[in-house]
């Protein structure tokens, strides 16, 4: 009996062996390092609109207990502050008094120059004038240079990716890993550095306006400004970055396009559901609606009750944070005004002034408007706006059709991506008429199409593995852990663009068939001229031989 009990205790021991071996041979593929990072966000820019698509990414990892320092022109203000404290978000304001941000700054008596042939150009140019206010103002302000100054470490740096690259000296300076964030589709010249396709037979540039598919003079057209522009980058815009970045960081700094090579990865605020379908390299990341709330907050007592009562529909209009729509002239305001004032329904419009300059009695007029939590209400049927791409995603989220009337950057680009999904109609500015508009938006309200293909549209943009948030913050987490370089650099990335484009290649295959087809040709014509020779030596002996014949 002593013995069975042996057995079986040895079994048992043997099997609670094995299973602890199993557990232990376990495949985890979650990471559970909670230790704290040390971030540096850099955000030159003073546009609005593109802080507020990295707002939540900042705030969300400073939540998450990382020390996270952030450069740019929008501190945290004390109101925020005293709602959520957040010991570990160190703010380097880049605030001047004088010149302010870009807030209600584009007057609309400008604008009509970026609706012409010459519209990429004048982008390009307007991108180079933000480009230097925002490295002048960046990179000499005293408490930038401190840092720079500092003994301080970083695991990884954030820096946006839009027009220039005078900045990506943080890297070089504090020797760490870098990830790119883009609040809009990709510049053609970071396509090139990341090595992401950007094929101009399809893939239209996000300055020209185009939408899929395109025309044969659209892709023309599209490979004629798509090269310029990474020219133009090159050889004008990287050399004024280098004087303001040697400037900052000493002259042995490398090319910045050798650095704008090293980015461990983009996260773009983009999604297929919206722009279509194209390839992206491992570590080009689509973050679309980064900046989307997680919940839909109450709406002010006044503006609830306006919307609430508005059970014939209701249309939002905001042109943005940018266009200052009081100095639309004054023929295209008398437009809006006359078809606005003739809906039999309420309208509810960001205006920066105090009043109209005519009374409209279905109109709700605000400074500023909550605008995600206004889309959402359930009495919002369309949204006019400029197809900007914040407030064009938050209306694709919450199933608004839309009427967009683009006016500069990739405004055009992303309404048309609508137009194309059925759920927008789009109209341009130059031909704005009191009919179009009319017509616009009655067909939106009426015809229940574009509500159906913005429902679609909707569903595909929310239906995610993960949150834009989640995804944005763990490939940050990722690239400071040290897990990016060097498994997800292209390697093509590496290579010159005669190697990119297989002209080296090229040029020895040409050569060795060149050649190939020399020697078969001069081969062929050795043996012709011996096959010659031979037949003509035949010819010569069956002559001989009868001359014999003939004399005997």
């Amino acid at each position: 009996m002593r013995l069975i009990y042996s057995f079986v205790g040895i079994f048992l021991i043997a099997v609670c062996l094995s299973c602890r071996c199993e557990a232990g041979n376990k495949t985890a593929f979650v990471n559970t390092d909670k230790s704290k990072l040390n971030i540096l966000a850099v955000f030159p820019h003073l546009g609005k609109s593109h802080f507020d698509v990295f707002k939540p990414l900042v705030e969300e990892l400073a939540r998450r207990g990382h020390n996270i320092t952030v450069i740019s022109h929008f501190p945290r203000s004390e109101s925020a502050k005293a709602k959520e404290p957040l010991p570990a978000y160190k703010d380097i304001s880049l605030v001047d008094p004088k010149i302010g941000v870009f807030v209600n700054i584009i007057d609309l008596h400008q604008v009509g120059q970026y609706q012409s042939i010459f519209g990429p150009l004048m982008n390009l140019i307007s991108l180079r004038v933000f480009a230097d206010q925002g490295c002048g103002m960046s990179l000499r302000n005293p408490d930038v240079t401190k840092l720079l100054r500092s003994n301080e470490t970083f695991d990884v740096i954030l820096n946006e990716n839009f027009n220039t690259d005078c900045c990506l000296g943080f890297s070089y300076r504090f020797k760490a890993p870098y990830l790119s964030l883009s609040s809009h589709q990709i510049m053609p010249w970071t396509n090139e550095d990341m090595d992401n396709e950007d094929n101009p037979n399809y893939i239209p540039s996000i300055l020209t306006g185009y939408t899929r598919p395109m025309s044969f003079v659209d892709r023309i057209m599209n490979t004629l400004i798509m090269s310029t522009q990474k020219i133009m980058y090159d050889y004008w815009f990287r050399r004024k970055d280098r004087v303001f970045a040697e400037e900052a960081f000493g002259p042995d700094l490398p090319d910045l396009k050798e650095i704008a090579k090293q980015a461990q990865a983009l996260l773009v605020n983009t999604h297929f559901s919206i722009h279509g379908s194209r390839s992206y390299v491992p570590n080009v990341v689509e973050v679309g609606g980064l900046h989307i709330p997680s919940k839909i907050s109450p709406l002010p007592k006044d503006i609830a009750e306006f919307l609430d009562n508005a059970h014939e529909g209701v249309l939002y209009f905001n042109m943005g944070s940018m266009i200052k729509l009081t100095t639309m002239p004054e023929e295209k305001l008398d437009v809006i005004f006359k078809v606005i004032g003739s809906l039999p329904r309420k309208v509810i419009w960001k205006w920066e002034a105090d009043e109209l300059p005519r009374k409209l009695d279905n109109v709700m007029i605000k400074k500023w408007l909550p605008q995600f939590d206004v889309l959402n209400h359930p009495n919002v049927k369309c949204y006019l706006g400029h197809g900007g791409l914040l407030g064009l995603s938050e209306a694709v989220y919450a199933a608004v059709p839309m009427v967009l009337i683009p006016m500069f950057g990739d405004q055009h680009h992303n309404a048309g991506a609508l137009k194309t999904r059925g759920s927008a109609i789009v109209l341009e500015y130059n031909n704005l008429n009191e009919q179009l508009l009319k017509h616009a938006l009655d067909e939106v309200f009426n015809n229940t199409s574009y509500r159906e293909n913005a429902l679609r549209v909707s569903r595909a943009y929310r239906d995610r593995l993960a949150t834009p948030l989640e995804t944005a913050v763990w490939w940050t987490e990722y690239i400071a852990r040290g897990n990016g370089n060097p498994y997800l650099h292209s390697d093509r990335a590496a290579l010159s663009w005669y190697q990119r484009y297989l002209i080296d290649v090229g040029l020895v295959l040409i050569i060795f068939f060149a050649a190939l087809i020399y020697i078969l040709f001069r081969l062929i014509k050795l043996l012709l001229s011996l096959l010659r020779a031979v037949k003509g030596t035949m010819l010569g002996g069956d002559a001989s031989a009868k001359k014999w014949k003939k004399v005997n």
